[in-house]
């Protein structure tokens, strides 16, 4: 028998992440495009891991988690 190997339920689909940070770095960009590079890029370090916290908790907030424990 093989073993299909189940998706892991505690992220959500790649996707769910890659939307709304592309469309938060183009708003990001619009207010800090003449800032230097490095506070543009911290800025950005901090947004993503935000939204990557953020969405995470939503998804597990909405069962999306919710599942069988191995």
């Amino acid at each position: 028998m093989s073993a299909a190997k189940e998706p892991d339920r505690r992220w959500a689909p790649w996707w769910v992440y890659v939307v709304p940070i592309v469309a938060a770095n183009y708003v990001k960009q619009y207010f800090v495009q003449d800032w230097p590079v490095a506070v543009n890029a911290a800025i950005t370090l901090v947004l993503v891991g935000g939204l990557i916290v953020g969405i995470t908790a939503v998804y597990r907030g909405m069962g999306g988690a919710a599942g069988p424990r191995r």
